[in-house]
């Protein structure tokens, strides 16, 4: 037996299994999980820096004004203790009055007051500062109750506030450059952290004083350390010789060989609400005159066998129970709404959609994605090469899709899409639409429409006519889960292995040791 690593490097079969049957002890004895980087940042904020980085450390360390159980569908506590609202623009909160920051300090409603007051600060600039656009104003109303007000009524709102930071305002109000905040980051989270260092990573130990939550219990696991370990290699070396108990994003076959050698063991990530998927966008359609025509784009999709690229994507072993995604949406997000299908794999019936199409002898197209999806990509055009389109590859990194669907350099794609790591919809209809991808002006303006629609069972009916819409006309296909592997320790397992959850990668505090 071999085990596969980057750049086609193998461990030879005596030595790897040398090295799996006696691995160096791992650190449940002193309660301390080893959990290697995939990225690292010199600033841990979720609003100045995003990605793999933040997924992983944010929600460890701090807390937000609620939280949102995708099981009964409501809002729950978090360091807001109640909520209401009187007017279809008042959000009223009563905060705990038990929290104290990582420094000792109390939380108090100053700190969400300047938290929310800095996010909507015209001065304040950061990605995603659209998501605060709908916010008017917020205001104390008492030392642990505090009142926003919004511009207009949002379906989005509560979702948003769900997914946003508090900041202590007596360390992050006199930081001159904001982003020095989360060099030493301080929050109410689970964790907190010792050091921080791009080069040398993390190291966190359990917050004594932490209030756990309906949605956050208090972390299982007391200390952590968290260096940078990139190369999937060198990922591999650090769990044979005990500098790691788990080992984020190895390929299937590389997950699979280490837990055949009964040392180790396998875990996808929860199922999330983020997917990749198959696009259209208009400019593809003036590249290739064949993806013009509808009966086309859905004979690629029926070309295209998602259960096999589930095998493609994750291995045998880690892919064991993962299914295809059913629409561009999850139902348990609020809002969600489709009832038409992906078309099922069909080769024979994509051969006479093309031939009635006038392209029985196919035509050339180029498949743009992201590196991380490359092998699933590449086996998506060894699936259309057998009905006789011609299709090739070509990686990008994420940064340049925009400039590259601006420029028209896009025929068609194969994308991941985070679901905008919250359980609503809007962020799939941005992502779909905000863009004018497809360019259908009608279709926009239904997409924009459902924005404003706060009762959530008409607004799932006006979601699925438009992702109905959207399906009709082949303009974008579901494809497989976003869901990570994860091969680590036989001590180590998840806190809720099959709890539906807004992100797909897994934070540090939902480990525990067995």
């Amino acid at each position: 037996m071999t085990l596969k690593l980057a750049g086609g490097v193998a461990i030879a079969a005596a030595a790897f299994l040398h090295l799996c049957a006696t691995p160096a002890t791992a650190q449940k004895a002193k309660d301390t999980l080893r959990f290697p980087l995939l990225e690292t940042e010199s600033t841990l904020d979720g609003y100045l820096t995003v990605g793999w980085f933040h997924q992983v450390w944010g929600r460890a360390v701090y807390d937000t004004l609620i939280g949102f159980n995708p099981v009964v569908g409501k809002f729950e506590p978090q360091l807001a203790i109640s909520w209401s609202q009187p007017t279809p623009t008042t959000y009223e909160f009563v905060l705990r009055d038990d929290i104290k920051w990582h420094d000792g300090t109390a939380f108090t409603a100053d700190d969400a007051v300047y938290t929310m007051g800095w996010l909507i600060d015209p001065k304040t600039q950061f990605r995603y500062k659209s998501d605060w656009a709908w916010v008017q104003s917020v205001e104390k109303l008492g030392d642990h109750k505090i009142r926003i007000t919004s511009k207009f009524p949002s379906p989005a709102g509560l979702m948003t506030l769900a997914g946003g930071n508090i900041y202590p305002e007596h360390v992050h109000k006199p930081l001159e450059n904001k982003a020095d905040f989360g060099a030493k980051p301080v929050g109410t989270g689970l964790y907190k952290v010792l050091k921080l260092d791009k080069n040398t990573g993390i190291t966190a130990e359990r917050n004594p004083n932490y209030k756990p939550s309906a949605g956050k219990p208090a972390a299982a696991i007391g200390h952590v350390i968290a260096e940078p370990i990139m190369d999937p290699g060198t990922l591999v070396a650090a769990l044979l010789t005990g500098k790691a108990d788990i080992a984020s994003n190895l390929s299937g076959d590389q997950a699979e060989d280490l837990q055949k050698s009964g040392n180790y063991d396998v875990t996808l990530s929860p199922p999330a609400v983020g997917y990749t998927f198959l696009g259209f966008p208009a400019g593809g359609r003036q590249n290739v005159k064949a993806l013009a025509d509808p009966r086309v784009r859905k004979a690629i999709a029926m070309a295209i066998d998602r259960q096999a690229l589930v095998k493609v994507t994750y291995g045998a072993v880690a892919g064991k129970g993962v299914t295809p995604v059913d629409g561009l949406c999850l139902k348990q997000q609020l809002g969600c709404g489709f009832t038409e299908a992906v078309p099922n794999y069909d080769p024979a019936g994509a051969k006479r959609l093309l031939a009635e199409a006038g392209y029985a002898d196919g035509f050339d197209v180029t498949i743009a994605t992201f590196p991380r999806y490359l092998q699933p990509a590449t086996a998506v055009s060894g699936m259309l090469r057998a009905v006789g389109i011609r299709a090739t590859v070509q990686p990008h990194p994420i940064a340049n899709r925009v400039q590259m669907l601006k420029d028209n350099r896009i025929d068609m794609s194969y994308y991941s899409w985070s679901g905008g790591n919250q359980f609503e919809v809007s962020g799939n209809i941005g992502r779909h639409f905000s863009s004018k991808d497809y360019a259908d002006e009608p279709l926009q303006q239904a997409a924009d429409k459902t924005l404003s629609i706060m009762d959530d069972t008409e607004r799932r009916a006006a979601v699925a006519k438009v992702f109905d819409e959207v399906s009709n006309k082949a303009y974008a296909f579901a494809m497989l889960p976003n869901r990570f592997i994860y091969t680590h320790t036989k001590e180590v397992a998840l806190v809720n292995p099959d709890e539906v959850r807004e992100m797909d990668i897994i934070g540090v505090h939902e480990w525990r040791w067995k």
